[in-house]
C-alpha cells in the first residue's frame, strides 16, 4: 500500500461513508495521528493508516473498513483503532471537522490534542511535527507545554522520558532552558 496523503485520506472516508449509507448506518469518527497531521495540520504529511476511536457504528465502520481493504488491495489496517489507548479522554472543543456526511462525521485532533499525543509518545519520528505544532500555537516554554498536556490528560502528567525528550528539543532549536524558541 503507497502512503496515504490528505487527498487520498479523504477519498477513502468518503468510500467508507457511502457503504455506511447503503447500510443505513451513521458511524463518527475521531482521527489522530499522521492522518490528522495530513487532513488538518500539514498538507504535505503521508502515512500508512489512520489512527481513529470509532466513536458511533463500529461493527458496520470495521465492515465496511474491510470490504474497502479488499477493493482497494489495502491491508484491513488502513483504518485502526491501535492509537486508542494513547488518545485523551477529555473533549476535544477545537477538533476539527473535516467530513460532515449524512452517514459519517470525521472529526480531527484538534492541535492542542495532537501535540499533547506527541509530546506524551515521545518519538524521534514525531520531532517534525511536534516542531510544527508547537510554533501553530505559539508555544515556547516546556512549562506551557507541560500546562497544555496536564489539560489535555488531567492527572497524567509527563514522565521523566517525555520531559528529557521535550528538554532535548529545546536544546535542539538553540533555546535556553525552558525555553523552546522559535
Amino acid at each position: 500500500m503507497e502512503p496515504l496523503g490528505g487527498r487520498e485520506i479523504r477519498d477513502a472516508l468518503l468510500e467508507l461513508a457511502e457503504k455506511l449509507s447503503r447500510r443505513g448506518v451513521h458511524g463518527r469518527l475521531y482521527i489522530a495521528g499522521g492522518a490528522a497531521m495530513a487532513m488538518a495540520h500539514d498538507t504535505d504529511k503521508y502515512t500508512r493508516d489512520i489512527d481513529a476511536a470509532i466513536l458511533e457504528g463500529h461493527s458496520a465502520i470495521i465492515s465496511a473498513v474491510g470490504e474497502i481493504a479488499a477493493e482497494r488491495h489495502w491491508p484491513r489496517t488502513w483504518l485502526n483503532e491501535q492509537a486508542t489507548a494513547y488518545m485523551p479522554t477529555v473533549a476535544d472543543p477545537h477538533g476539527r471537522v473535516i467530513l460532515d456526511h449524512p452517514a459519517l462525521k470525521v472529526v480531527v485532533a484538534s492541535r492542542e490534542h495532537m501535540l499533547a499525543m506527541k509530546v506524551r509518545a515521545a518519538r524521534i519520528a514525531d520531532v517534525a511535527d511536534t516542531r510544527r505544532l508547537l510554533r501553530n500555537l505559539d508555544l515556547h516554554r516546556v512549562e506551557q507545554v507541560e500546562a497544555l498536556v496536564e489539560r489535555v490528560f488531567p492527572g497524567e502528567p509527563l514522565g521523566r522520558r517525555q520531559r528529557e525528550w521535550l528538554e532535548q528539543l529545546c536544546a535542539a532549536s538553540g533555546a535556553g532552558a525552558g525555553d523552546l524558541g522559535s
